[in-house]
């Protein structure tokens, strides 16, 4: 009867085991087909290109950016293309980011030639969220610093009021 128990729970954990590794191997065919699809997407969606612009022509609607490959992309806009700040928020073609020399992303069609957004720089550290903090942590460290030195003075105070007081009491 042992003999019999120990076999019944030994095949039960084979069993359970098998079981196991199938649910395993499908969530990872599950997976790798998400993946396929969303390289798909990505594929359909259109390409990222990065550099500074050399060229715009507004009454055109057309740019040139210059990769930093050293490749010049010739691109066009049109009023369905988004312009985005930095942090993601709207611009538009007029925007003093969309000039000559300018650094922007640019997320074009699939095709490549029409682009869909445009990401354009910080307005030269006005904007600049990582500007703005180190301004304010000087600041800060300056008025810790400050108040640093008031304390420091007011406890020389108070220790050679206590002093002075230590030895009046002393002399009496």
């Amino acid at each position: 009867m042992l003999r019999r128990s120990i076999a019944g729970f030994l095949g039960l954990a084979l069993l359970c085991g098998a079981l196991a590794a199938v649910a395993t191997a499908s969530d990872k065919d599950k997976d790798s087909t998400k993946k396929d699809a969303k390289d798909k997407d990505v594929k359909k969606e259109g390409k990222e290109f990065e550099g500074k612009i050399t060229k715009i022509d507004v009454d055109k609607m057309t740019f040139s950016i210059k990769g930093d490959d050293g490749k010049t992309l010739d691109f066009k806009f049109d009023d369905d293309t988004k312009f985005l700040g930095p942090r993601g928020g709207k611009r538009d073609k007029k925007d003093d980011q969309f000039t000559v020399g300018k650094e922007i992303k640019v997320e074009a069609s699939a095709a490549g030639k029409v682009a869909t957004a445009i990401h354009l720089s910080t307005r030269d550290g006005k904007d600049d969220k990582d500007g703005k903090d180190k301004d304010k942590d000087k600041d800060k460290k300056a008025k810790d610093k400050d108040d640093k030195d008031k304390d420091k003075k007011a406890k020389d105070k108070d220790d050679k009021d206590k002093k002075d007081k230590d030895k009046k009491d002393k002399d009496k």
